[in-house]
């Protein structure tokens, strides 16, 4: 789901304190074992999950799936939810959450090759899951979320879906594996997903036995023998299986496969000596493809636009459409990439678009109008079979569109663009300066929120300040009270939870906007937010506005260049 970045993302925004605890309320009620965790490293695992300065965004990802990312305060991601419906919506944890819980999710084992083919796009197949050797094997249900480990590494490496029951890969010990999917791979280790976070090394203790995590492939002691040897062969014929690894099967369905040359191809192409053959960069290979492999084609470009695009909920917004737009605007961005990205109305058995449209319609596909000469597209049967059963491809327009994010990505990097960097900190009051001072802290310092959760966590430890006989509740010494409670509040214990809320509320807020390397001079007051609205003016017209771009040093002279170009429109 991440293995390209995301096909678009909103801005993101902190979260409400309702919608802070309603997230916490859906994950406890998802992952019920968290509520009976102890803490880790001091910190309540409330605050791991739904740690302060959560932040929220809609995204939809390279095949148009919706959902909500959740990051932390440094743009790590914790959660995201995928989802077509409310109903429909599921909660997931990223690969960072998993490592702080690595047993929150039943998991399945795999060999490390295997791991190489799930971060290029593959799911995971029954064969590719270790069920020999007394492996354990989980036995829940079709759909329920599944971790994916490396044989040696007690981290998950991914998770997905389950895509058969468990009791099906737990009858399969001792005999041949049944072909199909295991499982339907969400998010792995070193996607575009984990790209977004700060990609931290494997935590110390991730090896269960004498392994290496990704590199060491198979056995290579002389005491695994027998069973261990059995495994190895597996393995490599499941690697060679995997080599023409695909997301669907081909039947009337688009595999999904990189169309980049192999090594040997490579290799093939070029002299012993290493000099291409003569002549070989004056040739350019010319692709023609059959009438049939026209028409299957277009008929699969138009799957995929009614698939992802003109989707059931947004055909009332796009509907009718003239047949000149949907072919141009819709259908030819939407062929299959490769050998396919060169199909042709004109080279088709129907030549003419409204033919080829009169055709699918007498399929029940589609309904179409001839309105003054040019045909329409009215309506789509959204039950239709083969609708329903296509699976989607990846489109032209998307490798256009990686192909000029690569290109704006070296580019930015050639470049001398200057970061800008903006931080929020924390300083002590009269009220919490005691506590700083008395926690080894020097009370005109300025403090991240995670240096102030830190101290407060350390400051709990040495003072043994838990509670005994319940290790949620802290006791207050001289120092915490000062800094824990409110002017004229009689209070001797605290619940772990809130601690570092009523800490941060007696301490002041400042920021700093600068460019790294700069010194860092901070400013009293919240970092004050880029507001975007937008008003209804005379009629129809519709005016965006954007104030507060002079806080973080962009000139708004260039800006409304920028996006005078950008937006083809007036700007003032």
């Amino acid at each position: 789901m991440f293995k390209k970045p995301l096909a678009s993302i909103k801005s993101f925004s902190p979260l409400r304190s309702s919608d802070k605890r309603r997230l916490r309320d859906e994950i406890l009620a998802s992952f019920p074992a968290l509520r009976d965790m102890d803490p880790i490293n001091e910190i309540p695992v409330n605050a791991i999950i739904t740690p302060d300065g959560l932040q929220a965004a809609k995204f939809t990802s390279y095949i148009e799936e919706p959902g909500t990312l959740y990051v932390d305060s440094d743009g790590t991601p914790l959660w995201f939810k995928i989802s077509s419906s409310k109903k429909d919506s599921l909660i997931v944890p990223s690969v960072y959450t998993l490592w702080k819980f690595p047993d929150l999710i039943p998991g399945l084992t795999t060999w490390n090759p295997v791991v190489d083919k799930l971060r290029n796009g593959a799911d995971l197949m029954i064969p590719g899951v270790i069920t020999a050797n007394n492996t354990f094997v989980p036995e829940i249900d079709e759909g329920s979320l599944v971790v994916i480990r490396a044989r040696g590494n007690k981290y998950p490496l991914a998770i997905g879906t389950m895509a058969i029951p468990g009791q099906v890969l737990a009858s399969s010990r001792g005999s041949l594996p049944p072909k199909g999917k295991a499982v339907h791979i969400l998010h792995v280790h070193l996607d575009q997903l984990w790209a977004m976070g700060t990609k931290p090394d494997f935590p110390a203790d991730w090896a269960q036995g004498p392994k290496a995590p990704l590199d060491d492939e198979y056995a290579t002691s002389d005491e695994e023998s027998g069973d261990e040897e059995e495994d190895d062969e597996a393995a490599d014929d499941l690697t060679n299986d995997l080599q023409e690894v695909s997301i669907s099967d081909t039947k009337g369905k688009a595999v999904v496969k990189d169309d980049f040359p192999s090594s040997t191809e490579l290799e093939s192409s070029s002299t012993a000596d290493g000099q291409q053959p003569e002549g070989a960069k004056d040739e350019v290979e010319v692709i023609v493809l059959s009438t049939e492999e026209v028409d299957k084609a277009l008929q699969e470009a138009l799957l995929q636009v009614l698939k992802f695009k003109i989707t059931e909920d947004v055909s009332k917004e796009l509907l009718p459409m003239n047949s000149s737009t949907l072919y141009s605007s819709y259908v030819l961005p939407n062929r299959a990439r490769g050998r396919a990205g060169e199909a042709d109305i004109k080279k088709s058995s129907w030549k003419k678009l409204a033919k080829w449209l009169k055709a699918v319609e007498k399929s029940d596909l589609i309904k179409c109008k001839e309105i003054k000469g040019e045909l329409f597209l009215l309506g789509v049967t959204w039950n239709h079979p083969q609708l329903k059963g296509f699976t989607g491809h990846k489109t032209v327009e998307q490798q256009a569109a990686r192909q000029a994010k690569v290109e704006a990505q070296i580019s930015q990097a050639n470049s001398d663009v200057k970061v800008l960097e903006v931080l929020e900190a924390y300083r002590p009051n009269t009220a919490s300066g005691d506590f700083f001072e008395a926690a080894g802290k020097t009370k005109d310092g300025y403090y991240t929120l995670q240096e102030v959760r830190a101290t407060l966590a350390q400051y709990i430890k040495d003072k043994q300040l838990s509670d005994p006989k319940n290790q949620r509740i802290i006791r207050l010494d001289e120092a915490l009270q000062s800094a824990l409670t409110k002017k004229g509040e009689q209070i001797d214990k605290v619940p772990r939870d809130h601690t570092s809320d009523r800490l941060v509320a007696n301490m002041v807020v400042y920021h700093y906007i600068g460019y790294k390397g700069q010194q860092q001079r901070f400013v009293k007051g919240a970092v004050k937010s880029i507001q975007i609205t937008q008003e209804i003016r005379t009629g129809r017209k519709t005016v965006t506005k954007v104030s507060g771009l002079e806080h973080f040093m962009l000139d708004v002279d260039v800006f409304g260049q920028e996006i005078q170009v950008l937006c083809a429109s007036s700007v003032a």
